[in-house]
């Protein structure tokens, strides 16, 4: 794969990225799940989409971290939109809480959901399952998961 200057690709740039970006939600979460939070109701035709400050505080995370790491690369977040870098083949999309009702209800099964995109194609993704302490890196090729940072 070559990126708009050419180049090859390297792939571990984004793999460790990921990997240390994982543990940061999940320091995140740890710190501050026990703290009572509101719910609000993004919905604008009346159906029921949760939000709370944990899904904006992921995103706004996760956005930080791209961006000091990835300066040219755009950003498609769920909570906060698009934040287009012009000429960049290279776009983050950011899902900071897949499962906002059941992070509401306590359930684990909610994750902090990151891909990569290079010209419109996926080339990472991120499943990140804080409460779990469980996390998932592939590309098209490899999938990894990983359990209490262990590598499977």
């Amino acid at each position: 794969m070559q990126n708009n200057k050419g180049n090859s690709i390297n792939l571990l740039i984004y793999y460790n990225f990921l990997i240390k970006l994982s543990k940061k939600l999940n320091k995140f979460y740890f710190l501050n799940s026990h703290k009572k939070f509101n719910i609000k109701n993004k919905s604008k035709n009346g159906k029921y989409d949760p939000v709370t400050i944990f899904d904006k505080s992921f995103e706004k995370i996760i956005t930080k971290e791209i961006k000091r790491k990835f300066i040219g690369h755009s950003i498609l977040g769920e909570e906060y939109g698009l934040i287009k870098k012009k000429n960049s083949y290279y776009k983050w999309i950011i899902d900071p809480i897949d499962g906002t009702k059941s992070f509401i209800a306590g359930n684990p099964t909610w994750c902090n959901l990151i891909g990569l995109d290079y010209k419109n194609f996926p080339i990472f993704g991120l499943a990140n399952f804080p409460k779990l302490e469980k996390f998932y890196i592939g590309t098209r090729n490899k999938a990894f998961v990983f359990i209490k940072n262990k590598k499977y």
